[in-house]
């Protein structure tokens, strides 16, 4: 998936430009300023491919993201701050100003890999409907039918043998690389399957519509694929 090429392309030169960064600080901490210099000659043309990939990989991301976050925003913010001051810290050998740049620079890597300012991951989707006590009594029949997040044994028992390997067969092909094929990798803030409150319906319309990251498939599946993809997923949830 392209998506999935430009996220692993953005986080790899995201964590060498950090590394990079993070060695300029340390010589310049260290008092080493000679090899500071020698090191920052040797990797200008490194610097500017790196930060040119940034920019491309992180702006393609950020234009194909479904509904852009606070964090999301925040991150961008404080990228825009901590580049100039990074590079005028290093460039004047300005300790303060370096060691400022790269708080800032770990502080964004880690709301990139939580998706939360807080740097703690939230529940997965943050959407858990509750029947109210004055309903539940009636709906509890129909919810048994039509909810079957509770009961993904049932899931499996309901699909035959080739739509659930249809299913299987397509998650690992679309899915797996950030959710994992046991639905909890978690990568880039995929979404945990087995913690996921969301039911078959919901998972369907996430699968096809896209959420952050995650593209829109349901111009790709059709209907049935959609359905079969959802509820393999549903058989993740222990």
């Amino acid at each position: 998936m392209p998506v999935t090429a430009f996220l692993h392309t953005h986080i790899l030169v995201v964590i060498l430009f950090l590394l990079l960064f993070i060695i300029k600080t340390g010589l310049l901490l260290l008092n080493k300023r000679g090899a500071l210099t020698r090191l920052r000659n040797k990797t200008k043309v490194a610097e500017m491919i790196l930060g040119t990939l940034i920019l491309v990989t992180g702006g393609w991301l950020l234009f194909n993201y479904s509904g852009i976050p606070g964090w999301l925003i925040t991150k961008v913010f404080l990228v825009l701050i901590a580049i100039p001051v990074g590079i005028v810290g290093l460039k004047r050998e300005n300790k303060v100003l370096a060691v400022m740049a790269l708080l800032f620079f770990v502080y964004v890597y880690s709301i990139a890999e939580t998706d939360s300012l807080a740097m703690q991951k939230e529940t997965p989707e943050n959407t858990i409907i509750v029947t109210p006590p004055e309903t539940a009594i009636a709906d509890t029949t129909e919810a048994a039918a039509s909810t079957p997040a509770t009961a993904p044994a049932d899931i499996v028992a309901s699909l035959n043998q080739t739509a659930l390997t249809n299913g299987q067969t397509i998650f690992v092909q679309q899915c797996a690389t950030c959710h994992g094929e046991d639905g909890a990798k978690e990568l880039s803030g995929a979404a945990n399957l087995i913690q996921s409150q969301l039911n078959l319906t919901d998972r369907k319309q996430v699968i096809a519509k896209g959420r952050g990251l995650m593209p829109a498939f349901g111009e790709q599946l059709s209907e049935q694929e959609l359905e079969e993809v959802a509820a393999y997923t549903m058989t993740f949830k222990k």
